[in-house]
Parts: structure tokens; C-alpha cells; sequence
């Protein structure tokens, strides 16, 4: 198991280093004169000698490995750079922005999560029932919206109309309900789904003619014979939707006007803030990867045959 664990960290430490040579590479690929385009963006007057001084600052004459090696000893000591808009330091402003993210992609989760189990289970107790055609037109109606339209129609109906939920700002745990559903039900409507399939494909295996003929009910057999065994593909779908949640906070922040790092990611392509972009991409990358890596090894350790598929 250690062998399993180990090959599988370093196959994400590998990910992550090329991760951070694609988050390099924005600058070093962005067209035109990057050089010129920091010190147009600082003010004043642009003379051919602020922009020679803005190359060596920036090490822009530097061969491209030796820049990239430079910025990577940078960030590994947690040095972001410098907002080329503010002036502040990206590190400092990633950290104050940070809780608003968390708690909406752990939000978009919690909702992603509740909405697939209990919808898939619903569906699945009567399959082909009314109930189970709702819940699956309610799932295509929620994978069709775009998120950005999701977001305003909650925030007409609950803000506008009802007046019941506030929608501006990170103000607090009633502030965070629309933005974590609106994030969150996209992916929770199609982890319904995979949940209702596998539900459906695990009531046809042998062990729950078994459980039938000892005269247990469908609701016991879903839960303690069939549960057990999508666990895995569970595990992995839900994995991949954390990730899905948190690109959707780039949509989402700007919308509810929370200053997290998806609208600093937002507002930094906007103005062409290349370091921000750069550490902003690199965070995601990261973040990405970990995720993956984590609901990896629990999927191992959930379910035996992948750890002897893996150890052989």
C-alpha cells in the first residue's frame, strides 16, 4: 500500500511542475511587448530606457529556462510577485481573498453532494416512476443552464421577489446559500444521475436476488447491498465535480460580488495583470491535482480489487 501511495505522489508532484511550466509559459507566450505593456500599465511616461529597466526587473532578457527556474525558486518561497495593477503584494492579496473561495467551493460540495445522493436515491426507489421522471427532467432542466443564468434567476426569485436571502457581498453563512447552490447544482444534478445508473445496474447483480429471497425490502437492499458497491464510482465522480466547482467560481464570485480569487482571476484578465493570472492558474492547477490525487487514494482504499490492481 505504501508502494501505491508513494507512486501516486510522485506522479502528482510531476503534474504539479508541469502545471507551473504551463502558468510560467503565460508570460513568456503573451504576444506583443511584454516588457512594454508592464511599464504602460505602471504610468507615467514609457521611454525605451523604463522599459529596458521593467526587462531587467523582470528578468525578461534572460534565457527562458533560467526566468522559469528564477520564478519557481520565487514561488516556492512564497513569493507571487507584484500586481502590476496595485501594486500589492499577490501572495498577501491571494491569502485575504482565500476564505471566500474555500467556503464556496465547500459549499458548492456539500450542495453537489446532497443533491446526488438524495435525488439519485429518490429515483432510484421506484425506477420509471413519477417521481423518478421528475427528478431526471429536473436534472436535464439544471445541466442545460448556463451558470451565470442559474445565478440570476436565484437571485431574482429569492432577492428580488421574496426578499429572503441577501444576494451582494460575503456577509455571512445566509449570504453563502445562493452562491454555494448556484455553484453547486450543476454538478449535483449529474451526480444524480451516475448515482440512479449505478444504483440501477447494482440491483441486477446476483447478491440482491439473494437479498430478495431472504425477503428484504428494495430500500434496505439500495442501502446496505448496493450502496457499498458504487462506492468507488462515487468517489471518483464526486472528485472530479469538487474540481468543477471550483472553475465555477470564477462565474460565481464576480456575480454575488464576492472578492475571492476567482473574481481577483476575473478582474486580473480584465487588466491584464499577468502575475496574478500567473499564481491564480498555478493555485487552480494545484488545488486540481490534489483533489484528484486525494479522492485517488480513498477510492483505494474503499475498494480492494483497485489496490491489487494497482500493487501488481
Amino acid at each position: 500500500m505504501f508502494r501505491i501511495v508513494l507512486n501516486r505522489a510522485i506522479s502528482a508532484a510531476i503534474l504539479i511542475v508541469i502545471a507551473s511550466v504551463f502558468s510560467f509559459m503565460i508570460i513568456a507566450a503573451f504576444p506583443g511587448n511584454v516588457a512594454g505593456l508592464i511599464a504602460e500599465m505602471r504610468g507615467g511616461f514609457v521611454s525605451q530606457e523604463v522599459v529596458d529597466a521593467v526587462a531587467e526587473e523582470f528578468r525578461l532578457n534572460d534565457p527562458l529556462a533560467l526566468r522559469y527556474l528564477h520564478w519557481l525558486g520565487d514561488v516556492l518561497q512564497g513569493n507571487l510577485g507584484v500586481s502590476l495593477r496595485t501594486g500589492e503584494n499577490v501572495s498577501t492579496a491571494m491569502a485575504q481573498r482565500l476564505e471566500p473561495t474555500i467556503v464556496l467551493v465547500l459549499g458548492g460540495s456539500v450542495v453537489t453532494l446532497l443533491m446526488g445522493v438524495m435525488m439519485g436515491f429518490a429515483g432510484a426507489m421506484r425506477p420509471n416512476g413519477s417521481i423518478d421522471q421528475l427528478i431526471r427532467v429536473i436534472a436535464v432542466f439544471n445541466v442545460s443552464l448556463p451558470k451565470f443564468f442559474l445565478a440570476a434567476m436565484l437571485i431574482y426569485i429569492f432577492g428580488v421577489q421574496l426578499q429572503i436571502l441577501p444576494t451582494f457581498g460575503f456577509r455571512g453563512p445566509l449570504s453563502w446559500i445562493l452562491p454555494c447552490i448556484a455553484v453547486g447544482a450543476v454538478p449535483g444534478a449529474l451526480l444524480s444521475r451516475l448515482i440512479r445508473v449505478a444504483l440501477e445496474e447494482a440491483m441486477s447483480r446476483p447478491y440482491v436476488i439473494t437479498a430478495k429471497s431472504k425477503g428484504f425490502g428494495r430500500r434496505h437492499i439500495l442501502f446496505q447491498d448496493a450502496l457499498p458497491n458504487i462506492v468507488p464510482v462515487f468517489l471518483t465522480t464526486f472528485g472530479m465535480n469538487i474540481a468543477f466547482v471550483t472553475q465555477s467560481s470564477l462565474i460565481i464570485e464576480p456575480i454575488f460580488s464576492w472578492n475571492g480569487i476567482g473574481a481577483y482571476f476575473v478582474e486580473a484578465a480584465r487588466f491584464r495583470d499577468l502575475p496574478v493570472l500567473q499564481s491564480c492558474l498555478l493555485m487552480f492547477s494545484i488545488l486540481f491535482i490534489l483533489v484528484n490525487l486525494a479522492v485517488d487514494l480513498i477510492v483505494m482504499l474503499a475498494d480492494p480489487l483497485q489496490r491489487r490492481a494497482r500493487g501488481a
